[in-house]
């Protein structure tokens, strides 16, 4: 099983994962990063709020490598009015 660190970035600003959490593929990576996306919209709507989404949750290894980028935009299913 690999580390993987789960970083919250919008460009600007950013949230450093400095725990991390072992995985034993790229796939469980990616559904996890979506789990957490989908976590921080629905939290955040909860509260009233809408969140930015120009954040994304970048999944690096503990090496620094950036292995899964996921743009919050493509956590959720937009409805055009």
């Amino acid at each position: 099983m690999a580390r993987y660190f789960f970083h919250l970035r919008d460009g600007t600003d950013e949230l450093l994962d400095q725990e991390g959490r072992e995985f034993a593929d790229l796939e469980a990576v990616r559904a996890a990063a979506l789990r957490g996306a989908r976590d921080i919209i629905g939290n955040e709507v909860k509260s009233g709020g809408l969140v930015d989404l120009r954040y994304r949750i970048d999944a690096e290894t503990e090496a620094g490598e950036i292995v899964y980028s996921l743009p919050f935009k493509h956590a959720v299913n937009i409805i055009p009015e």
